[in-house]
C-alpha cells in the first residue's frame, strides 16, 4: 500500500530536474497533486485509472506512494487470474511457471520523472506476452537510491524489478555512500535508451563551434564559466572529462536543478551549460540556445555534431533507463522477461511518443546493459578521482 516518504532534493540534482516537462509531452499535463491529466481523453491506463493514489505535497517535498496498475485496456484482471491459474496447474505438475502473480516494477523517483514515463509506456506492453497484471509503485528518496536498494533486496523472483536510471548506479554511488553493489546487486534485464550530454551556450553568443568555445576558454584563462544542475549529476561530470581531455580551465558552477541553470545561461550569467538534451531541446529549437556537442546523435537535430567526431572519445557519460531486477534471477526468468522487454521497448508506439520528447530510444539486452554500467561507473570513479568530485 501506500508509503510516505521524505524528499532530500537529489531527484532534480542527479537528472536535471526535467522530468515533469517529459512527463506533459509524452502523456499531457500533471496537476498539483501529481495526478495524469488525460492525453487526448485517456491516460497512460485509461481514464479511469490514471495516476492512482499518487500525491506530490510540494510544499513539505514529500510524495505519499501509491500502487498504479497499467494494462485495464487489456483484460489484465483476466490475464492475472490466468497466470495465476498456470502457476497453480504448474505446482500440481511439479514444474515452476512464471509468472504466476502480477509484477510490480519499482520507480524510484516520483510521479512524472523520466523513469516514470518509461515504466509506464513499457509496463502498458508486457501484459500481451507476459500474461499478467503489471503495477508500478513508487519509492523516491536519495535520488533514486532508496528505490533502487528496494529492488537490489528483493527476493530474487522475478515479481519484483525496477525502472532505474544510471545515475543512481554510477555517479551516485561514487560521490556518495550507497547501500548496494552497481554490480553485483542487480540483474540487468533491459535498457530502454538514452539521454544524450551536451554542451550548449546562448544563441547570441559568438561562438558557433565547440573549437571556438574551448578557444575562447584557453585564452581567458579562469573566466570562462559553465553551469550545471549540481555536483555530483551527469553534466558535472561531463564538464570535467572535457576539461581533462582538452586541457582547458572552465569554471563549473553548480545550480540546484536544470531551469536554474538554463535562466543563468539565457540571461548571460555564465558561459555555457553541461546538461542533458531535453533540459535544452526547445530553446534549441527556439534559436534561445545553441549546441555545440552531444555524447550521441540526436535524432530531431542531426547536425549537431558529437562530442566523438571533435576528437573527444573519451565523453562517452550519458543518462540510460533501464529495467533490473535483484542479483540472481533464476533462467527460466530472465527466459520470460528478456523477450518481453525488447518488443514492449521496440514496439513503434512507444519509440514514437519517447523520441517526441528528446529520449533516444536504444535496446540494449543484459550483456550490453551490464557492460554500459560497468564502463560508465569506471569512468565515473576515473574522473571523479582526478577531478576531486565530492558531495557538497
Amino acid at each position: 500500500m501506500g508509503a510516505r516518504v521524505k524528499e532530500d532534493g537529489l531527484n532534480q540534482l542527479l537528472l536535471g530536474g526535467v522530468q515533469p516537462l517529459f512527463h506533459q509531452q509524452v502523456f499531457g499535463a500533471v496537476d498539483v497533486h501529481g495526478d495524469v491529466a488525460s492525453a487526448g481523453g485517456a491516460g497512460v491506463a485509461g481514464s479511469d485509472n490514471r495516476a492512482l493514489g499518487a500525491r506530490r505535497e510540494l510544499q513539505s517535498e514529500t510524495v505519499e506512494v501509491e500502487r498504479v496498475t497499467l494494462g485495464a485496456k487489456h483484460g489484465q484482471v483476466f490475464a492475472g487470474l490466468f497466470a495465476q491459474a498456470a502457476g497453480l496447474l504448474g505446482a500440481a505438475q511439479g514444474q515452476e511457471r512464471y509468472p504466476a502473480r502480477p509484477i510490480k516494477i519499482i520507480v524510484p523517483l516520483g510521479p512524472g520523472t523520466v523513469n516514470d514515463v518509461v515504466a509506464r509506456l513499457v509496463g502498458e506492453s508486457l501484459p500481451k506476452d507476459l500474461k499478467t497484471e503489471i503495477t508500478v509503485e513508487y519509492k523516491p528518496g536519495a535520488g533514486g537510491v532508496v528505490g533502487s536498494d528496494f529492488v537490489a533486496k528483493s527476493k530474487p523472483d522475478g515479481y519484483t524489478l525496477g525502472s532505474l536510471n544510471s545515475s543512481a548506479l554510477t555517479t551516485s554511488a561514487v560521490i556518495g555512500t550507497v547501500p548496494y553493489d552497481p554490480l553485483k546487486d542487480f540483474t540487468m534485464v533491459a535498457n530502454a535508451g538514452v539521454n544524450s550530454a551536451v554542451l550548449a551556450v546562448n544563441g547570441a553568443s559568438a561562438w558557433k563551434s565547440l573549437e571556438e568555445f574551448l578557444l575562447h576558454a584557453k585564452q581567458n584563462p579562469g573566466k570562462a564559466s559553465c553551469g550545471t544542475s549540481g555536483v555530483g549529476t551527469v553534466g558535472h561530470f561531463s564538464l570535467e572529462l572535457l576539461k581533462m581531455a582538452s586541457g582547458v580551465q572552465i569554471n563549473h558552477v553548480p545550480y540546484k536543478g536544470s531551469p536554474q541553470n538554463i535562466t543563468a545561461l539565457l540571461g548571460g550569467h555564465i558561459d555555457c551549460a553541461s546538461q542533458i538534451w531535453p533540459a535544452v531541446a526547445s530553446h534549441v529549437q527556439a534559436g534561445r540556445l545553441r549546441v555545440l556537442a552531444v555524447t550521441s546523435r540526436i535524432r530531431e537535430a542531426p547536425d549537431i555534431p558529437t562530442y566523438g567526431q571533435k576528437g573527444f572519445s573519451q565523453m562517452r557519460l550519458e543518462v540510460s533507463f533501464g529495467f533490473y531486477g535483484p542479483a540472481r534471477l533464476p533462467e527460466h526468468v530472465m527466459a520470460r522477461l528478456v523477450p518481453a522487454f525488447e518488443r514492449a521497448i521496440r514496439e513503434p508506439e512507444n519509440v514514437a511518443k519517447l523520441e517526441k520528447s528528446g529520449f533516444a530510444v536504444a535496446y540494449e539486452g543484459p550483456k550490453e546493459l551490464s557492460d554500459r554500467i560497468e564502463r560508465e561507473l569506471g569512468i565515473a570513479r576515473d574522473v571523479a578521482k582526478k577531478a576531486g568530485i565530492k558531495p557538497e
